[in-house]
C-alpha cells in the first residue's frame, strides 16, 4: 500500500473521530435519528448552539441554531431532539443557568396530565415563556438594598457620632457614676466577707428546717396510714356487725313485710269500692241532672213540684175541715162500715 493511500485513510479516519467527537461533546446523537423544533425567544439570554435542552432535569438534545427574526425583536432557536423521546405538545419552555458564566440551557417542562397534547414532530414551533437571569434580578434588587444599606450606615454613623458627643460632653458624670459603682461594689464584697459566718448559720438553720419538714411529712403520712388502716378496720368491722343483725331479725322483718303486704291488700280493695261508690255517685248524679230520667223530672220539672204544693194545700184543708166537724166524716166512715 502506498504512503499516499495511508495518508488519505489517516486523514479521513481523523474526521470521523473529529465528527464524532464533536457530536458527543455537544451531546448529540451520534448517528442521526433525531428530530428539530423551533422555538420563538423574546431574549435568549445567552443561550449558544450546543447548549442542552433538558426535560425535567434529563438531557434530551441539544441547540442547533440561534438566530434573530428579521425584525430583531424575536430570537428564533432550532432544537434538536433525541429521536426515542416524545415531547408532548403544551410542554413549557424556558431557560436556566447563568448568562453571566456562560452556562444557559432550554429547559422542558411537561404540561399536566389533561393538558397533554400529541407529542411534537419535526417542524413544529413552540413559544417560549419570560424567565429573568438571576444576575439580573440581582441588579435590580441591589439598587434598593443599596440605598436602604446607605441609609442604614448614615442612621448608624449619626448614633455613634451623638453618643460620643454625649460622652465627651458628659466626662465627669461617667467618671462619678464609675466611682460610685465601685464603691458599692468594693461595699457589697466587704459586707459578704464580714457577714459570711452568720450567711453560713442562716445556709444550715435552713437545712435543719428542710429536715424537719421531711421528717414531719414522714410522720403525718405514717399517720395517715395508721388511720387509713384503722378506718378500713372500723366499717368492716360495722359492716360485720350489721350483717349479723340483719341475719337474726330476718323472720321478724319477714313478718313484717307480710303483714304489709296485707295491709297494702286491704287498701286496695278498699279502694277499689270507693272506686265503685264513686262510680255509682257519678251515675245517680247523670240522673239527677239528665231531664229523661225520674229522679231528673223530680228535681228538675217545676209541674211536679206546683202539683205537689197544690195537693198539700188540699191535704192541710182537708186536715183543717176534719178538726172543725170530725162528725162529719165518721158518718161517712160509719156508712163505710155498713157497707
Amino acid at each position: 500500500m502506498s504512503n499516499e493511500i495511508k495518508v488519505g485513510l489517516a486523514v479521513l479516519m481523523a474526521v470521523v473521530v473529529i465528527f464524532f467527537g464533536i457530536r458527543f461533546l455537544k451531546d448529540q446523537p451520534l448517528f442521526g435519528g433525531g428530530y428539530e423544533v423551533v422555538v420563538v425567544f423574546d431574549d435568549a439570554q445567552g443561550l449558544t448552539p450546543g447548549a442542552f435542552v433538558r426535560l425535567n432535569g434529563v438531557n434530551v438534545g441539544s441547540v442547533k441554531s440561534v438566530r434573530l427574526s428579521d425584525d430583531a425583536r424575536e430570537v428564533y432557536i432550532t432544537m434538536g431532539i433525541d429521536g426515542d423521546v416524545q415531547i408532548p405538545r403544551g410542554v413549557k419552555v424556558g431557560t436556566s443557568g447563568l448568562s453571566a458564566l456562560g452556562e444557559v440551557n432550554i429547559e422542558l417542562t411537561p404540561p399536566d396530565g389533561g393538558d397533554a397534547g400529541r407529542p411534537l414532530i419535526a417542524g413544529d414551533t413552540l413559544r417560549a415563556i419570560s424567565t429573568p437571569d438571576l444576575f439580573d434580578l440581582l441588579a435590580g434588587e441591589s439598587t434598593g438594598l443599596t440605598a436602604r444599606a446607605d441609609s442604614a450606615l448614615f442612621r448608624a454613623v449619626s448614633v455613634f457620632t451623638t453618643l460620643d458627643e454625649t460622652l465627651a460632653n458628659s466626662g465627669d458624670d461617667v467618671t462619678a457614676v464609675l466611682a460610685q459603682l465601685r464603691f458599692l461594689t468594693q461595699t457589697a464584697t466587704q459586707t459578704l466577707l464580714t457577714e459570711r459566718e452568720r450567711v453560713g448559720e442562716t445556709l444550715a438553720s435552713f437545712q435543719r428546717a428542710a429536715g424537719s419538714a421531711e421528717r414531719l411529712s414522714n410522720d403525718l403520712s405514717t399517720l395517715g396510714t395508721d388511720l387509713s388502716n384503722d378506718v378500713a378496720v372500723d366499717i368492716r368491722a360495722t359492716t360485720q356487725t350489721l350483717r349479723q343483725t340483719v341475719d337474726s331479725n330476718a323472720d321478724s322483718v319477714s313478718v313484717t313485710v307480710a303483714q304489709l303486704n296485707r295491709t297494702l291488700r286491704n287498701a286496695e280493695s278498699a279502694l277499689a269500692q270507693l272506686t265503685l261508690l264513686s262510680t255509682e255517685l257519678e251515675q245517680t248524679l247523670a240522673l239527677a241532672k239528665s231531664d229523661s230520667s225520674s229522679l231528673g223530672l223530680l228535681l228538675r220539672d217545676p209541674s211536679l213540684y206546683h202539683n205537689a204544693n197544690s195537693a198539700a194545700a188540699s191535704l192541710q184543708q182537708l186536715l183543717q175541715d176534719v178538726q172543725r166537724d170530725p162528725g162529719r166524716y165518721a158518718k161517712e166512715l160509719d156508712l163505710i162500715r155498713v157497707f
